[in-house]
C-alpha cells in the first residue's frame, strides 16, 4: 500500500486499543444482564466484520479498522473464556483449567503465523480475510450449538452445595468461603471448598452474609448482589485484585518485549535469517505446550492444600524467575543459551500468569459478588496497556543502549514491581489476622 514501516506500529496500536475500549465495556455489561452469550456472539460476529473488513480493504485506514475491529472481538472472546471457567469452577481446579486455556492459545499463536503466511503466499490478503471470517462463523455455530450460560451452570451448582451442606456447614472464624467438615477428597465439581483448615484470606472476621459489605477488602458495591454499583475502578483498587491486574501487566509486557525485540537480537548478533528466527518461537512454544500442564496441576495441589493466599506467593515466585530468565538471555553468547533463557521465561510468565488469573476468581467467588467478568475484563486491559507501552520503550532503549542493558534494566524494574505488588495483599491480611489474635 506503500506506507513505512513505522506503520506497522500503528496497526500494533490499534488492536491494543480496539481491546481496551471492548474490555472496558464487556465485563460490565455482561455483569449487568448477567449473561454470558451474549457478548460471546457478538465476538463472533466481530471476527466476521473484521474478515469483511479485510477482504475489501485498498487503503491503509481500512486495515487499521481491520486491527481495531479484531481487537474488539478479541477482547470480548478472551474475557468471557476466562469468566466462564472462572464461574463454573472452585478455587482448587482453576489452575489446571486455565492452564488449557493458555496452551490453546499457544497452539494458535504458533500455527497462526504459519498458516497464515502460507495461505498469504498462495491467496493473497483474501486468504487471510476468509480464515477471520471462518472463524466468527465456527464460534458462532459452538456458542448457540454447544455453549450454556454459565451462569445457570453456577447458580445449579450453589443450590445443589447449599442442599448437600446443610447441618454441617460450620461458621469458621476468618472464612467466607463454605466449609464443609465431610473431608477433602470428595471436591468435585462443587463450588464448597472442600479443604476444612483452609481459611480464606479474604476477610478476617467472622460475618453474617448482610454484614458482608462492611469488609474493608470486599467494598459494599463489589459484593452487592443486585448488580446496580458495580465498577472497574472499584475492583482495581482491591489489593487482591490489583496485584494480579499488575502481575498480568508484567508477564505479558515482557513477553511482548521479548517477541519484538528477540528478532532484532538473533539478526543483529547471530545474524539469523526470518526462517530461523521463526524455529525459534517454534521450539519455545512447544516446550510450553509441554510444560502447561505441570505448571496448572500444580497450581491446583499447592491451594487444595495450604488455600487461595499460596497464589500471591506463586506469582510473586514466578516474577523471580522472570527476571533470572532475563539474565540467562542478556548474557547469552550462544544461539541455545538465548533460547533455553527464553524458553524459562515461558514457563515463568505462565507461572505469573495461571495463578494471577485463578486469583480474580478467588476473589469474586469468597465475595459472592456479581463483577464476575468485569474482574477479567482488568487483566485484557492489563494486557493491552503493556502491549502498547512497553514495547516502544524496549525499542528505544535497545537502539540507544544494547540488548544486554535494556532487557536487564527492564525486567528488574517490571519484576521487583510485580512482586512488591502482588505481596502487599497477603502480608497485609497476614498483619490482620495477628493483630486480632493479639
Amino acid at each position: 500500500m506503500g506506507v513505512s514501516r513505522a506503520s506497522n506500529g500503528i496497526v500494533t496500536a490499534a488492536f491494543g486499543i480496539g481491546g481496551l475500549v471492548a474490555g472496558s465495556l464487556t465485563g460490565y455489561i455482561s455483569d449487568r444482564t448477567q449473561n454470558r452469550i451474549g457478548p460471546q456472539i457478538c465476538a463472533s460476529f466481530l471476527y466476521m466484520a473484521a474478515g469483511l473488513v479485510l477482504y475489501f480493504a485498498e487503503q491503509f485506514y481500512q486495515i487499521i479498522m481491520f486491527r481495531l475491529v479484531l481487537g474488539f472481538a478479541s477482547s470480548i472472546a478472551d474475557t468471557m473464556l476466562f469468566t466462564t471457567v472462572a464461574d463454573v469452577y472452585p478455587a482448587n481446579l482453576l489452575g489446571f483449567k486455565m492452564s488449557v486455556i493458555f496452551i490453546f492459545d499457544n497452539v494458535g499463536n504458533m500455527l497462526g503465523p504459519l498458516l497464515g503466511g502460507k495461505i498469504y503466499e498462495k491467496m493473497g490478503v483474501s486468504g487471510v480475510a476468509i480464515i477471520a471470517i471462518s472463524l466468527g462463523v465456527i464460534e458462532l455455530v459452538m456458542v448457540v450449538v454447544f455453549v450454556r450460560n454459565s451462569l445457570d451452570i453456577r447458580h445449579a451448582q450453589v443450590s445443589e452445595s447449599t442442599n448437600n451442606s446443610e447441618g454441617i456447614v460450620e461458621h469458621t472464624a476468618g472464612s467466607t468461603i463454605v466449609s464443609s467438615r465431610s473431608g477433602g477428597d470428595n471436591q468435585t465439581d462443587s463450588r464448597i471448598d472442600s479443604n476444612p483448615s483452609k481459611v480464606s484470606i479474604y476477610s478476617t472476621t467472622t460475618q453474617p452474609e448482610d454484614e458482608m459489605a462492611e469488609n474493608p477488602e470486599i467494598p459494599a458495591d463489589i459484593s452487592s448482589k443486585d448488580g446496580k454499583s458495580m465498577n472497574l475502578l472499584r475492583l482495581i483498587i482491591q489489593l487482591a485484585v490489583a496485584g494480579p491486574t499488575v502481575s498480568i501487566f508484567v508477564a505479558t509486557g515482557m513477553q511482548s518485549v521479548i517477541e519484538t525485540i528477540l528478532p532484532l537480537r538473533l539478526f543483529d548478533r547471530f545474524g539469523y535469517s526470518p526462517a530461523t528466527i521463526a524455529i525459534s518461537f517454534l521450539i519455545v512454544g512447544g516446550v510450553l505446550i509441554l510444560a502447561m500442564p505441570a505448571v496448572g496441576f500444580l497450581n491446583d495441589k499447592i491451594v487444595a492444600k495450604h488455600g487461595e493466599y499460596v497464589r500471591y506467593y506463586a506469582i510473586a515466585l514466578g516474577a523471580l524467575l522472570i527476571f533470572l530468565s532475563q539474565i540467562v538471555m542478556a548474557l547469552a553468547g550462544r544461539y541455545a543459551v538465548l533460547i533455553l533463557g527464553y524458553s524459562l521465561f515461558a514457563i515463568s510468565s505462565m507461572m505469573v500468569i495461571v495463578p494471577a488469573q485463578s486469583a480474580f476468581g478467588d476473589f469474586i467467588n469468597a465475595s459472592e459478588s456479581p463483577a464476575m467478568a468485569q474482574c477479567y475484563s482488568l487483566a485484557w486491559i492489563a494486557e493491552g496497556l503493556a502491549n502498547i507501552s512497553l514495547p516502544p520503550i524496549a525499542s528505544t532503549l535497545y537502539a540507544e543502549e544494547g540488548f544486554l542493558t535494556m532487557l536487564l534494566s527492564m525486567s528488574a524494574v517490571l519484576c521487583v514491581f510485580c512482586a512488591l505488588a502482588v505481596l502487599l495483599f497477603p502480608i497485609r491480611q497476614r498483619w490482620k489476622i495477628a493483630d486480632q489474635d493479639i
